[in-house]
């Protein structure tokens, strides 16, 4: 069977997200951390400020689309185009993807967002001066980029585990 348009546009916008995604998150634990923590403190404030935000913007649009296109596409090749949907065999291995990327939705807008939403408040709030070293704000601000960065290298491992279970599931 001849794959149709709109099987072809919920494929190509599912996966161009999960692709914006998991890069997003390579970046970001791979680039961003590491730059982060060799920056003095105020080019770490401007970035926080400046970047961070749509850094964030990115991450929970790709994470947004890549679930919604998901679950469209999976409505889809269950529903209307039956031809498309996994065999017996793929099924639990799509369907545990499907868990997966709903737990790393979970990650992105229940920890990664909120931390980063906090850090740039908390930035944005900090005396521009610098701070003594045993100021609470500091140790708030080192608390919030180590869970960020925790959530980061989680969801990309997690990311990485849903693409392989998608894989087999739709090849098998």
């Amino acid at each position: 069977m001849a794959a149709d348009a709109p099987f072809l546009v919920l494929l190509i916008l599912h996966v161009g997200a999960i692709v914006s995604w998991m890069g997003g998150a390579a970046v970001y634990t791979s680039v961003i951390i590491p730059s982060m923590a060799k920056m003095s403190p105020s080019s770490r404030t401007e970035f926080i400020q400046t970047a961070l935000p749509r850094y964030l913007r990115f991450i929970g649009g790709s994470a947004i689309l890549a679930i919604a296109a998901g679950l469209a596409l999976y409505a889809y090749i269950t529903q209307v185009a039956t031809a498309f949907a996994p065999s017996n065999l793929g099924s639990p291995y799509v369907n545990a993807g499907v868990v997966v990327g709903l737990i790393l939705l979970i990650i992105a807008f229940g920890i990664m967002i909120p931390s980063g939403r906090k850090l740039v408040l908390l930035v944005k709030k900090a005396p521009q001066a610098e701070p003594p070293a045993n100021d609470p704000t500091l140790a708030q601000i080192a608390k919030l980029q180590k869970r960020m960065g925790i959530a980061g290298r989680l969801g990309l491992a997690l990311l990485g585990i849903a693409l392989i279970l998608m894989l087999v599931g739709a090849s098998i």
